[in-house]
């Protein structure tokens, strides 16, 4: 019984004296890279929507190269060696393993990327040398078809192997139900691919036609739900970008009390909250006097250098113009007016990065603390009680109330 593959990438291998290859087979390797095309466009229009999400324009890239490359092995070479032409089947054998192999390694670190967030580390990068190096040794090696199909298989089990231990990862909604998904694909394809493999081993690596519409429909589902998952996680990026202050990149008060409303009740209860209000003094005068892109660049620097001040767990927040919040979170929030301290002092001696003049800026500070469990909301006022008062009694001062 012959062996082979198509769908979403490599299609069934015609290859060796005596295989099979009809016209509408080959007709549908055409059809195949045609739709890579369409899908290649498609991803790169949706990372270009879902701003933010990783690994969505390089799966597209990696699912076109790979069908391009098992078309070529495939269908291209497998009609010149038909043909007789023996040096010019090698050449495209090899460069279709490659580009096969290839693709399979950007798929591989595309689902790294997708899955974790994050840039590919040097030693993933590896992925892409380590899986062309199984095409150029099969290519050394001198057996044309047979070889780069072995190299193609084993290529295409390592890419599953990344996928499936990278998707299981995706475990809360919701993205389980089309991670799983996919990941039961992957292990179909698993099973079609093992199969070839085993088959290119012992020189019977061809097409099967009653596999090529279970590989065809299995990788336009994992293809599918790759969007699904890039839509849910683009609608989750908007969510926190809508909870994030654009200029200063800080929780906006959506965000502080989104933040906050998991653990607020057992910090209520534990009388583990501070809060600290904060007014810059007097910030018109530097909008006034130096423009708005300096004011602008005073709001990120105090930003920053508050963030320095907190702790992970405090609540950092734009609420104003000029004014922020520091909700102080756990047995510190009896130390708040420290914090607030720290930070005045902090304020005072920052200074714009040149070319920016050196802006000089000051700060008053309202603390508010409790030794008795007390609501968020009337440690807010307290807060914003004790502001006022800091700025009636002249400015870059801290004033703490206990309530």
């Amino acid at each position: 019984m012959e062996a082979g593959h198509i769908g979403g990438g490599p299609a069934a291998s015609a290859a060796g004296t005596g295989r099979r290859m009809t016209t509408d087979f080959y007709n549908l390797l055409l059809t195949d890279c045609a739709l890579a095309l369409i899908l290649l466009g498609l991803f790169w229009y949706v990372s270009r929507v879902s701003r933010g999400v990783r690994g969505i324009a390089s799966w597209g890239a990696g699912h076109f190269i790979y069908s391009l490359g098992a078309a070529m092995l495939d269908g291209t070479a497998t009609g010149l060696e038909r043909a007789g032409s023996a040096t010019a089947t090698v050449v495209v054998a090899a460069i279709g393993g490659i580009l096969a192999c290839g693709g399979l390694a950007v798929l591989a670190g595309a689902t790294i990327k997708f899955v974790q967030q994050r840039p590919l580390r040097r030693t993933e990068w590896m992925l892409v040398p380590a899986f062309v190096a199984l095409s150029l040794l099969a290519w050394l090696a001198g057996d044309a078809i047979d070889g780069q199909g072995a190299a193609m298989s084993l290529a295409e089990l390592a890419m599953l192997a990344v996928m499936l231990w990278q998707l299981r990862q995706l475990d809360t909604p919701p993205l389980r139900v089309p991670a799983r998904l996919v990941m039961l694909g992957c292990m179909v394809l698993a099973f079609l691919y093992g199969r070839d493999l085993l088959h290119a081993f012992t020189g019977r690596y061809g097409p099967n036609d009653a596999w090529v519409n279970v590989d065809l429909s299995t990788w336009y589902l994992i293809n599918f739900c790759m969007l699904m998952l890039t839509s849910f996680r683009a609608a989750e990026s908007l969510r926190q970008t809508a909870m994030l202050d654009p200029l200063t990149g800080t929780l906006n008060r959506r965000g502080l009390f989104a933040r906050l409303d998991p653990d607020l009740e057992r910090l209520t209860r534990e009388g583990h909250l501070a809060v600290i209000a904060l007014d810059l003094d007097h910030f018109k005068r530097v909008n006034d006097r130096y423009g708005h892109e300096i004011g602008d660049l005073v709001l990120q620097k105090l930003s920053d250098t508050i963030r320095s001040q907190t702790r992970e767990h405090d609540v950092f927040a734009r609420t104003g113009g000029e004014e922020f919040v520091i909700v102080v979170t756990g047995p510190d929030a009896h130390n708040a007016h420290h914090l607030a301290e720290r930070i005045r002092v902090s304020l005072s001696t920052m200074r714009l990065d040149p070319p920016a003049p050196p802006v000089r800026v000051t700060s008053s500070l309202g603390v508010a603390m409790s030794n008795r469990s007390m609501p968020l909301s009337m440690l807010m006022r307290g807060a914003d009680e004790a502001l006022y008062t800091a700025k009636r009694a002249g400015r870059d001062c801290v004033v703490t109330h206990t309530l």
